[in-house]
């Protein structure tokens, strides 16, 4: 009678350098991006940038960088070694796909396709 059919997420394919290009921005305003996601040559991969403690101001100097298991104090120290198979993020050639953003304690905080606006204004068409 009525059929109402989930509706199916679409892949958000966005560059590297666009995602750490977000990250910096909000950083550079005293911002936390949080955290993505992100499948890359048929690997999961989580990064982005959180407040530590959970619980303290977003400032600067609570701002923390994450990939993977590696936390970062500093923006270029992460975007150094933020890589896949020695290849730097934002030196990625191919985009890679956003599974969940806007990650705050395994939740997706964000109620949007993605969890985070400005990546789906990036995406690749």
């Amino acid at each position: 009678m009525f059929g109402f059919k989930k509706k199916e997420q679409k892949p958000l394919w966005i560059m590297g350098k666009d995602v750490m290009e977000i990250i910096r921005s909000d950083y550079d305003e005293g911002m936390a991006f949080t955290l993505i996601e992100f499948h890359y040559q048929g690997n999961t991969y989580l990064m982005g940038s959180c407040i530590v403690p959970p619980d303290a101001e977003e400032r600067k100097e609570n701002i923390s960088f994450v990939f993977q298991d590696q936390v970062f104090q500093e923006f270029d120290e992460f975007q150094a070694n933020a890589s896949i198979d020695g290849i730097r993020i934002s030196e990625l050639e191919g985009p890679i796909e956003v599974v969940r953003a806007g990650i705050i304690g395994n939740d997706t905080m964000l109620k949007t396709p993605w969890g985070e606006t400005r990546l789906a204004k990036k995406a690749l068409a």
